[in-house]
């Protein structure tokens, strides 16, 4: 079975949905653990995942709403 490019972008907007929010949850979870409830931790990993899910997101729409033409 051959997958379409516009396939594998629903599914590959999917898993990373789904892996940021699981990651999301685990970091809660560890934050939760850290003294001060990790005040004092940067979370410079939002400037990469969240991004990447809105620019996924973004594209799956595109060609959702392009292709409906």
């Amino acid at each position: 079975m051959i997958l379409k490019p516009v396939t594998l972008l629903y599914i590959i907007t999917v898993a990373v949905l789904v892996g940021a929010i699981v990651w999301e949850y685990y970091m809660q979870q560890w934050l939760a653990a850290q003294p001060n409830d990790g005040i004092d931790v940067i979370r410079t990993d939002l400037f990469v995942i969240w991004p990447l899910v809105l620019t996924l997101i973004a594209l799956s729409l595109f060609r959702l709403i392009k292709g409906k033409k």
